[in-house]
């Protein structure tokens, strides 16, 4: 890797430091209030730092965007196609270990807290759909035991959705780039068509699924067709950047005003957090494609909270849970932070050396050794072409 490329690479690490931080500060918040509730911001201060949850949308447009790229580039540059045994491996060596050591770690920090604080636990006889990634469809499992996990049950869905949308794009490769827009297209509208159809409880169906989410993930994807080949220079990075945090702040002052006025308007439920998702992509296709990443993201520092951030995204809300109960836990938001990311760190740093990157760079031997094999068994095959990446 050049160093060029090394630059971007710490750059996206920084928006992953950036998302998880933004969603541990927004958390900070949350559980440290009486009641623990989103449902009074009276104060800017409290609006303002609800809207940290725009986090998760900076993830899911991360996954979409860094995921669908080895289909994007298969069919614009001619590149080899990803393996879908491949795919699969790392996806699960990347998101399974510590998904599954953090719902164990959720059960044995909380289930005997009771009402305390901040806990939600769901019944013993649901704790099954937390290791198949279906706690979201039944009211008696969701956002309950580490709230958070629910985004993973999204993301997971992503991926076993992805090779699909990735087979399509393939099927259109000679269509050039306008083509290759369709299938991101395609999945925002349905998206959009989902959520208009639960608007107001006229379907009775999940809201917090694939298909309600789908637009942020279409969003990262829609950007990585638009940026795939191209190299972004040093106007460009600093107007998509200005805009993109335009948008975002635009579609957090949007949602704040509307649930301050009680707005329940068709419009925000159908998109919810689109213009945000759209800031979001042109934020992280200039940081990928730019000759000249922000320094403030490639920087060490940041760039190592990024590898970590898996762990802390993963932990952060048990162990507020946990300390407020035993009253270790300051109830301000910078005190909470203090104690909290010392603590959700040292964990995280802990999971990602001791388990999550030895079985990513497992997978990644195995997964290259399968692709080595593959290549030298086809007639007239050349030199393997670049491995599927990993989002976080």
């Amino acid at each position: 890797m050049n160093a060029l490329n090394a630059r971007r690479s710490a750059a996206i690490d920084g928006l992953r430091a950036f998302a998880a931080m933004s969603v541990v500060t927004y958390h900070a918040w949350l559980y440290t209030r009486s009641p623990v509730s989103v449902a009074n911001r009276a104060t800017p201060a409290d609006k303002m730092l609800h809207e940290l949850r725009l986090g998760l949308v900076l993830f899911f447009v991360l996954s979409g965007f860094l995921l669908y790229q080895p289909w994007v580039r298969s069919a614009l540059d001619g590149a080899r196609a990803p393996r879908l045994q491949d795919y699969l491996v790392r996806r699960a060596a990347r998101i399974l270990p510590a998904y599954y050591l953090a719902v164990a770690g959720s059960i044995a920090l909380l289930w005997s807290l009771g009402d305390a604080p901040g806990v939600r636990l769901p019944p013993a006889s649901g704790l099954w759909t937390f290791f198949v990634f279906g706690q979201n469809f039944s009211d008696a499992t969701l956002l309950k035991l580490d709230p958070p996990l629910w985004t993973l049950a999204v993301e997971v869905s992503f991926y076993l959705v992805l090779p699909a949308l990735g087979w399509l794009a393939l099927r259109v490769r000679h269509s050039g780039r306008a083509g290759q827009l369709a299938v991101p297209l395609a999945f925002l509208l349905f998206s959009f068509a989902y959520n208009h159809a639960i608007d107001g409880g006229a379907a009775n169906w999940p809201t917090k699924v694939l298909p309600a989410m789908a637009q942020y993930f279409a969003i990262g994807m829609l950007a990585a067709v638009l940026v795939q080949g191209r190299t972004i220079g040093r106007r460009m990075t600093w107007a998509l950047l200005a805009g993109g945090a335009l948008l975002v702040i635009g579609d957090a002052w949007w949602a704040a005003d509307a649930a301050t006025r009680g707005s329940h308007g068709t419009l925000l439920h159908v998109i919810r957090d689109a213009p945000g998702a759209v800031g979001f992509a042109c934020i992280v296709g200039s940081a990928a494609r730019t000759t000249c990443p922000p320094r403030v993201l490639a920087a060490r520092p940041v760039a190592w909270t990024g590898h970590i951030s898996y762990g802390v995204y993963l932990w952060h809300v048990p162990l507020l849970v946990f300390l407020r109960a035993h009253g270790a836990l300051p109830l301000s938001v910078v005190g909470a932070l203090v104690v909290i990311v010392p603590l959700t760190f040292a964990i995280a740093t802990a999971s990602w050396y001791g388990i999550e990157r030895p079985l990513q760079e497992r997978a990644r031997r195995a997964t290259r050794r399968g692709s080595t094999r593959q290549v030298r068994a086809a007639p007239g095959a050349g030199a393997p072409a670049p491995s599927t990446g990993h989002a976080g």
